[in-house]
């Protein structure tokens, strides 16, 4: 049995629903023999809100960067909550004049944005889609945190802001994904989460693939694809560069 473990966005899913097709098609075909898992920065509801009518379902899913991994029927293999001093990164966001932040837990989430513009209000409008608890106050979430994702002005400032942050030393992972950062759990990773559900699957082969900074971990340990539209440091990491997950899958089934 082979593991397939794909990014979601950029990756397997896209705005353009023919594109999406192409990869659910290509998936649901793989599913028969195989395993395939999302690996995330998303949380959970996020990303399953995007599968319904499709007649997908991944075989397992890792949301905020491997925070926690999941079985098809909702088991938790793993969690990694987020434990820092929200006040001092809070503190550091503002300074840095970043564009927005958010802050989720499981039932909670917290958005602030510093420069209001169009996005903000479609992710406001995504949190009342998804009903979410917005909260005003990051305080008033009592249960685990497991993500702070800030959005920059350009992939450029995310790489930039993400060193400094990574310089503070507050105890977390980060990682940059196109002009965000996530910042998760310690010891959360994309390529542990994947060595997780192998371990539950006990796979016979792994592979692998994404299209931004927070896949290199995983790319660089598993045998890996990348896509096209990836940007070049991506590509260097990567053992093949394919038009899709649906080419990824055509190759995969083939050896």
């Amino acid at each position: 049995m082979k593991l397939l473990a794909s990014d979601f966005d950029g990756t397997f899913y896209f705005k353009n629903r023919k594109l999406f097709l192409k990869n659910l098609t290509a998936a649901r075909t793989f599913q028969k023999k195989n395993v395939i898992a999302i690996v995330t920065g998303r949380d959970a509801a996020s990303v399953m809100h995007k599968f319904e009518n499709t007649g997908f379902q991944p075989d397992y899913l890792a949301v905020y960067n491997g925070g926690r991994v999941l079985d098809s029927k909702g088991q938790l293999l793993y969690k990694d909550p987020l434990k820092i001093d929200l006040d001092r990164l809070y503190e550091t966001l503002v300074q840095e004049n970043v564009s927005q932040m958010s802050i989720l837990s499981l039932t909670k989430v917290f958005h602030k944005s510093f420069h209001f513009d169009i996005h903000d209000w479609l992710y406001m409008m995504n949190n009342r889609s998804l009903k979410r608890n917005v909260v005003e106050d990051y305080h008033e979430i009592e249960d685990d945190i497991y993500m702070c994702s800030i959005s920059c002005e350009s992939e450029e400032k995310a790489l930039l802001l993400s060193e400094k942050l990574k310089g503070m030393k507050l105890g977390c992972s980060i990682y940059v994904n196109k002009s965000y950062i996530d910042i998760v759990g310690e010891h959360a990773s994309k390529e542990h989460a994947v060595e997780v559900i192998a371990m539950h699957t006990q796979a016979d082969e792994v592979f692998v693939i994404g299209d931004s900074y927070n896949d290199i971990g995983m790319l660089r340990q598993f045998e890996s694809y990348t896509v096209e539209s990836a940007n070049e440091a991506i590509k260097k990491e990567a053992d093949h560069i394919v038009e899709s997950v649906e080419a990824a899958i055509e190759d995969i089934q083939v050896r």
